[in-house]
């Protein structure tokens, strides 16, 4: 019996490399689905972009984005109205806030494959699959992949921008409709920066190079331009005959978005992607070096030019926020997938290891903390997370279980059964982040949920208000309440505040008031009158409920 286990993964097929589309395509869905189901909105991402949908979907804020009944000027609608039709159709099955992220699998799928047919036009085959594998493997990507999340649409319109500039030389036509709803989705999704990178890349490109200046080229940036201007400008027309202040407030918030490069800002932006853009990174600058005097080829020029318009853009921002970055990751993998197969011996060796030791190691860390919750042994493990997560009762489930020994299964024939090949070292990063990220969201995602929901916080609110006010109360006023707060509020339990610290105070009979646990409120004690106080597991944050006092 113990030779026939020992026999077992070498009687599996070996996995040739450089992989086929069958296998990339599977590790690609692989990938995007877990993560999506079976929990509440986590803040913060999550959460806004909850708020956002459930907006759309209740009172009906569909041409801009609005959050608890406000205006959200850091986002464009076109993501969400893909997250709002998939909850519209979908949510009797799944739940309205995970019908919504499957917007998120199609924009990150979506954006996969396109830098993949962009970088195969650049390339070849055997690099485009490998610029899909290094983007797979960015540890940015991983984190933010399965949010609901108005970059990932903003990062679909960009790769399909990309994926048109790159095919431009070979079929035009096509190229300038791909570039031009490209750049639509970009605007829609994130706003107009979000276009700048691509269609200067697009307007670079034939000055630069030979290999995009042709009379047919040219005429695509025309149609691109048509093709861009038709939705947005019926966009603008919509907001125009319907909402012009507020129009013009959205449009306001992101001129001001944009400011002139600091010092600061631009180690902020290199420090996130030191790790957010790993391992895609050293493998472009390798690239880089070793054809350091063949910069002008079409596919090396092209790469660098997306990757330095886009660093600029995103250094320009005034607001410095980790989730900026995601906008790098497609081009410098695509930089990094031309370089794989030029990687030496040892380096190919060095991110084979320990991309294949890393995720092993934190895959079994994973699976430990699975068997201590579900057994109690070993208890040391199994009391951590009861600190962690106070009141947290574990339970199993076949469906995650299975999922997770399927996946932990696939790694260990990724593992003994890749040939040898330069892009094995991808391949292993690829898989493993898959791997990692597919254990944590089938064997803890109850464990995680528990403690990031805030359902039941904003239940036992509402049921406060009900008690102080049977009738339903109108004007709640807030101080201190982040963003993600005032979504999960208004999704989990329909309370909407008004911000005292956007409209000042105001005569509402309810003030809710997010405070620190040593927090003093006898300041508030000859105004109002605390009837409820809550927080979420671990957490520091408190929320208190007041109603103004009755004078004597």
């Amino acid at each position: 019996m113990s030779a026939v286990l020992r026999a077992l993964p070498f009687a599996l097929p070996r996995i040739g490399l450089p992989p086929s589309t069958l296998l990339v395509g599977v590790v690609a869905f692989a990938y995007a689905l877990p993560g999506l189901f079976g929990h509440d909105p986590w803040k913060p991402e999550d959460a806004i972009g909850a708020g956002i949908v459930h907006q759309m979907l209740e009172p009906g804020y569909w041409l801009l984005p609005y959050l608890a009944g406000e205006l959200y000027t850091e986002d464009g609608p076109f993501y969400y109205w893909v997250a709002a039709v998939f909850a519209r159709v979908a949510a009797t099955v799944l739940g309205v806030d995970d019908a919504a992220r499957l917007a998120s699998a199609a924009a990150v799928i979506s954006t996969l494959f396109l830098m993949r047919a962009a970088a195969r036009e650049l390339y070849g085959r055997s690099p485009a699959d490998a610029a899909m594998l290094v983007l797979l493997g960015c540890l940015g990507l991983l984190i933010h992949a399965h949010e609901t999340l108005g970059e990932l649409g903003m990062l679909a319109g960009q790769a399909l921008a990309w994926y048109a500039i790159a095919l431009a030389p070979r079929k035009p036509r096509k190229a300038g409709v791909a570039l031009g709803v490209g750049l639509a989705i970009a605007v829609l999704s994130k706003g107009p920066w979000a276009a700048v990178a691509p269609a200067m890349a697009a307007i670079a490109m034939p000055a630069l190079s030979p290999h995009w200046r042709s009379r047919a080229a040219l005429i695509s940036l025309f149609e691109a331009l048509v093709v861009f201007a038709v939705p947005v400008a019926l966009w603008a027309a919509a907001i125009a005959m319907r909402m012009p202040q507020e129009g013009w407030a959205w449009l306001a918030a992101q001129w001001h978005s944009i400011g002139v490069p600091r010092f600061g800002d631009l180690l902020y932006d290199l420090k996130v992607l030191s790790w957010a853009a790993w391992p895609a990174w050293p493998i472009a600058l390798y690239l880089l070096w070793d054809r350091r005097r063949m910069l002008s080829d079409p596919g090396l020029l092209f790469g660098l030019v997306a990757t330095g318009l886009t660093f600029a853009t995103v250094v320009g921002l005034r607001e410095l926020r980790e989730v900026h970055t995601l906008a790098l990751l497609p081009p410098i993998a695509l930089l990094a997938g031309a370089g794989v197969e030029r990687l030496r011996r040892g380096a190919v060796h060095a991110l084979e290891w320990f991309g294949a030791i890393t995720f092993s190691f934190f895959a079994l860390l994973v699976w430990l903390g699975w068997i201590a919750m579900m057994t109690g042994s070993p208890e040391r493990i199994a009391r951590n997370f009861a600190k962690l997560e106070p009141g947290h009762v574990p339970s199993f489930e076949w469906l995650p279980f299975a999922v997770a020994i399927l996946l932990s299964l696939a790694w260990i024939w990724v593992l003994l059964r890749s040939e040898r090949s330069p892009y094995r070292s991808v391949l292993f990063w690829a898989c493993g982040a898959t791997l990692l990220w597919g254990l944590i969201m089938t064997l803890l995602l109850s464990w995680i949920d528990y403690g990031k929901t805030y359902r039941p916080v904003a239940q036992t609110m509402a049921a406060a208000l009900r008690k102080a006010y049977p009738a339903g109360v109108r004007c709640i006023e807030s101080r201190g309440l982040g963003q993600s707060q005032r979504a999960a509020l208004d999704y989990h339990a329909g309370i909407v505040t008004r911000r005292a610290e956007l409209h000042g105070a105001s005569q509402c009979p309810v003030l809710l008031v997010q405070a620190r646990p040593d927090e003093d409120d006898q300041a508030l004690a000859k105004t109002w009158k605390r009837i409820w106080e809550g927080n979420r597991p671990r957490d520091k944050e408190r929320y208190r409920l007041y109603v103004r006092a009755r004078r004597s």
